[in-house]
């Protein structure tokens, strides 16, 4: 195939493409027969007609149509083998001659953004020291403790942390309202699950009582018809649970399966040391945030369009997926954040944007300073996680399957959030 490639501003690159005369003719052959097939020819089954007969009843445009979608695919495909050009976004495409005999089409293509790369060693903010309190560790145990607690009925009135199990009703001046409502629901007070002020009227509550709790919904709530309203709920409570924890002895500790750990001494040791490794890592991060800001004052950015807006519809999907999770879709978050889809869109943008400034800051570190995985360090990484999950490497790699680039690129990430860290302070 014939191409012309210009460069353009701002990132992108135009290929204009003489699609090759065979390859453009089989397009055709196969779109016509395709949309031939479902045409019904009076004296013959559906698409069984002479081709000259069913030639009067098909739109040429339809099979042009066809055809260019059926060409696109292998024109970019050609494009990427034969020229020097990194696409960073999906192409555009455009057609620019058009007959039975020729195909002309233009292909726009957003590339490597450009970065001019400012100072980024030599910085002094301030690196936050971690430090583990003893009360910390006591609490990560009692954690410990509560995540292997069990449940058990309990007679009497409900305390801060029991679990009660109600059915209730919620009204606004006496009118029941949507998604008020719940039939043996399982609520832990002090869990902050529902709004402030109705778990700590449930606190005294005991099986068989029936209650009305009184709350005032916050300001911008959900729907207007109980944002900021009084409600009351009706709550009939059916039983009250409380959590039993396990005794901090031995047994208890060897239950836990955590290698090198026996005794309370080793657990709190444990202990310490995770909360000093997270302490530290999530300084690093918050350190390293800071640092990529800075940076970004002292350089340029000429990032494509394209790209801001495929990463803020993955934002977007994101989102909608973690909403999904809750039971709500888009239209129900609009209302409960009493915002509109183009206020979303253009947050999403936003952090879109920055995100990617910071990533390509962080790329082009990389790249000025060569950094890199070699195959061995590759390997090291790879049997490191094979050790952890008792696997051998060939099987990490086989459960990695597509993701071995992801994991690759990850550590390539880590030596240069490790570069940038050890040359600033």
């Amino acid at each position: 195939m014939e191409r012309k490639v210009t460069k353009l501003e701002h990132c992108h690159t135009e290929v204009l493409v003489n699609v090759d005369k065979d390859l453009w003719k089989k397009a055709q052959e196969k779109a016509f027969n395709k949309i031939a097939s479902n045409i019904t020819v009076p004296g013959f089954r559906k698409g069984k007609a002479p081709a000259n007969m069913l030639k009067g009843r098909v739109n040429q445009m339809e099979v042009f149509n066809e055809a260019i979608n059926n060409v696109l695919q292998p024109v970019y495909e050609d494009i990427l083998k034969n020229e020097d050009i990194q696409p960073v976004a999906r192409p555009a495409f455009d057609v620019t001659k058009l007959s039975e005999d020729d195909l002309e089409i233009k292909v726009t293509v957003a590339t490597r953004p450009e970065i001019n790369l400012g100072k980024y060693t030599g910085y002094e903010l301030g690196k936050a020291t971690a430090e583990v309190k003893d009360e910390e560790v006591d609490a990560a145990i009692e954690a410990l403790r509560k995540q292997n607690a069990t449940v058990a009925p309990k007679e009497g009135q409900a305390e801060k942390g029991d679990i009660v199990v109600m059915d209730f009703e919620g009204s606004v001046d006496g009118v029941p309202f949507e998604g008020g409502a719940a039939e043996n629901h399982e609520l832990e007070l002090g869990s902050g699950a529902f709004i402030p002020g109705f778990e700590d009227q449930l606190i005294g509550a005991s099986a068989g009582i029936e209650v009305d709790v009184k709350v005032k919904f916050p300001e911008n709530y959900g729907p207007d018809e109980i944002s900021g309203k009084d409600a009351v709920f009706h709550c009939k409570i059916h039983e009250v649970k409380q959590k039993v924890l396990p005794q901090l002895d031995e047994e208890f500790i060897k239950d836990l399966n955590i290698p090198g750990v026996a005794d309370l001494e080793q657990l709190k040791a444990n202990r310490k040391e995770a909360l000093l490794k997270q302490k530290e890592a999530n300084a690093k991060q918050e350190y390293l945030n800071k640092l990529v800001e800075e940076i970004k004052k002292v350089s340029t950015f000429d990032i494509p369009e394209e790209i801001v807006k495929e990463e803020a519809e993955n934002r977007k999907k994101q989102l909608e997926q973690r909403l999904q999770q809750s039971g709500i879709d888009l239209e129900q978050y609009y209302v409960l954040t009493k915002t509109k889809e183009e206020d979303l869109d253009k947050q999403l943008a936003e952090e879109a944007r920055k995100g990617l400034e910071s990533f390509f800051v962080m790329d082009s570190v990389g790249e000025k300073e060569k950094l890199n995985i070699t195959e061995e360090e590759l390997e090291f990484e790879l049997s490191k996680m094979a050790e952890q999950y008792n696997m051998t490497i060939d099987q990490i790699k086989n459960a990695l399957g597509q993701q071995l680039g992801q994991f690759r690129h990850n550590l390539i990430m880590q030596k240069i959030e490790n570069f940038l860290f050890e040359n600033n302070k």
